[in-house]
């Protein structure tokens, strides 16, 4: 993997002509990458961009995408005088953090003011000790605002989660699919769940034509998954190999699957059958999708509640329950009760007025 490490010692990063009115983002990875979008996509209108990411798997992604920032870098090093180089070359008036990237160095040695967004908290050490260092934290929920101020918190302020903000809809252009039948997409997949997927999917397709795409979290791990695939019998191709013949689809493209959530019938989202806490999961229930997910939700709890109350959620406890509940709305069909379009409104302009208005009071 390439942790391009020559741009986190700084050694290949130039000073740009002109610093005036510019913003630090940093995010960790694709993830939030994408979330942060409808926020960059106001600011950069007002401030030039400088984007941070750690995860090296989100530099090809992130450089490919153009309009949200002037300049993307891997973070430095978490030292201190590499963070305070950084910031004495892009001059930020502010650094606005992306959920929990609660760096030491990052966070206590950079002298601009700080803003921290979409947050969660933990009530850990970590964010006792770097909590009280941000200016503004906009966060999810109003059980982590009060963990917030408990923690010396100097402003809070309850926006919910930025994640329900979708502003980028299904492109599959020159290579979509062609499926007779229904689909289920498996999304952000970990190792254990794919064949507990496939096990299900084995049972579902002998009361109903079906199809599977599995988007395994990492795409390195495709082949893998495209190997499980085919030893349990399934006729399966990766998704960069253009065949059509196919009952399981494996993605090892990035930046599809939300492509493929648009096209479900069912989904199911990762991380939530085995202890890792879940991941997105309302970006298929965005599209008006029923999202299937396991027990294992702790990191997107508020999430979890939400799609439950507006019935898009379906909660499953074993491998019988979920083909239980995948054939009943596979034959029955599901009709959401309501979008999300305005909840996601007020959310994006909750976090907006707030962030300019802090960015207001800078100099």
């Amino acid at each position: 993997m390439d942790f391009d490490l020559k741009r986190r010692l700084l050694l290949k990063v130039s000073p740009p002509s002109e610093t005036d009115s510019t913003l630090w983002i940093h995010c960790a990875s694709v993830g939030e990458f994408n979330t942060v979008k409808p926020v960059l996509r106001e600011l950069i209108k007002e401030f030039s961009i400088v984007l941070t990411y750690f995860s090296p798997r989100a530099k090809k992604y992130i450089e490919a995408v153009e309009g949200f920032y002037n300049w993307s870098l891997p973070l430095p090093l978490d030292i201190p005088f590499l963070i305070r180089r950084f910031e004495n070359i892009f001059n930020p008036k502010a650094l606005v953090i992306v959920e929990r990237e609660l760096w030491f160095s990052l966070i206590r040695f950079t002298r601009c003011k700080k803003i921290l967004i979409n947050a969660y908290a933990k009530g850990n050490f970590i964010e006792r000790l770097l909590i009280p260092k941000y200016s503004l934290i906009l966060a999810r929920t109003e059980k982590d605002k009060e963990v917030f101020l408990k923690e010396g918190a100097k402003k809070v302020k309850v926006c919910g989660n930025l994640k329900l903000v979708q502003e980028e809809f299904p492109r599959l252009g020159k290579r979509k699919i062609n499926v007779q039948g229904k689909i289920l997409v498996a999304g952000s997949t970990h190792k254990g769940e794919e064949e507990k997927i496939l096990r299900i999917f084995k049972v579902l397709r002998k009361e109903i034509p079906l199809k599977l795409v599995i988007a395994p979290r990492h795409i390195s791990r495709a082949e893998e998954v495209l190997n499980i695939s085919r030893k349990m019998g399934f006729r399966s191709a990766l998704r960069t190999s253009y065949q059509q013949d196919w009952e399981v689809l494996v993605l090892d493209t990035l930046g599809e699957l939300k492509d493929f959530y648009h096209l479900a019938d069912v989904t199911f989202v990762g991380g939530t059958l085995i202890p890792l806490g879940g991941h997105n999961l309302l970006e298929p229930a965005f599209f008006g999708k029923p999202v299937i997910f396991g027990t294992y939700t702790s990191k997107v709890k508020d999430i979890e509640e939400l799609l439950i109350k507006k019935g898009y959620g379906f909660k499953i406890r074993s491998e019988e329950e979920f083909t239980k509940v995948a054939l009943y709305l596979l034959k029955k069909g599901f009709k959401p009760s309501e979008d999300f379009t305005e909840l996601a409104h007020r959310v994006k302009e909750c976090y907006l007025w707030n962030i300019f208005s802090e960015l207001k009071q800078l100099p």
